[in-house]
């Protein structure tokens, strides 16, 4: 699960992510207007509480998509994995849900990376 890092400024971006400075910059405003990131003065941006959720919400899906398809579907681990990196902005947190019950709330995904809990299905163990 991601929690608070420290700040990191758009240069740190641009070289984290193989594009221009300006590039990072455009897409670090734009997330801070819907909310994701908090400025810090001379520091750069880190994530706001509502970027946390959506990053891990994100995560989640990745996972347990990942998961069922390797387990359930008996996909390869790399290609559950390709096909997770597709659909995982698009997944509905039902659909999501609905995986994790079938697959016993997996902790883990197949890379031993930890899967954060859902809001609601994870409670009902």
């Amino acid at each position: 699960m991601l929690s608070k890092k420290d700040a990191v400024g758009s240069l740190e971006v641009a070289n984290a992510m193989g594009v221009s400075c300006a590039t990072a910059s455009e897409t670090l405003k734009k997330l801070y207007e819907k909310g994701m990131l908090r400025r810090e003065p001379w520091r750069g941006v880190s994530l706001s509480e509502r970027g946390i959720m959506e990053v891990n919400r994100i995560l989640r899906n990745h996972r347990v998509f990942e998961t069922y398809a390797y387990e359930v579907l008996s996909i390869s681990l790399e290609d559950a994995c390709e096909c997770a990196n597709r659909v995982e902005l698009y997944l509905s947190e039902k659909i999501v849900d609905s995986m994790c019950r079938l697959l016993g709330h997996p902790k883990e995904c197949p890379h031993k990376n930890s899967i954060p809990e859902g809001s609601s299905c994870c409670m009902e163990k």
